[in-house]
């Protein structure tokens, strides 16, 4: 394969692995919204970021993020329609 072909086919793997990375995290988003509204992490934690942080290892800043843009896309549908088709990044939410 010509090396500007190779070099397209990965550019055209990277986008299409994106868009399947962006649309897991609007389904682990979509659960961690469920699990935030259920008080799931009251059973000793301070909130869901903290749990998070215990649960998935996620730093604390990191998880009171997730937990924060998990709230949000709740109330915004087309935004987190478009994450879950993969096309709209995490980082644009």
């Amino acid at each position: 394969m010509p090396p500007a072909a190779e070099t397209d086919r990965l550019g055209d793997e990277i986008a299409e692995l994106s868009a399947h990375l962006d649309a897991a995290t609007a389904r682990l988003l979509e659960l961690i919204r469920a699990f935030d509204a259920r008080g799931g992490w009251n059973t000793g934690f301070r909130s869901c970021a903290a749990w998070l942080s215990w649960r998935v290892g996620l730093d604390l800043g990191a998880a009171r993020e997730r937990v924060r843009v998990a709230r949000a896309l709740g109330t915004l549908p087309l935004l987190a329609e478009a994450l879950a088709r993969g096309q709209l990044s995490y980082a644009k939410v």
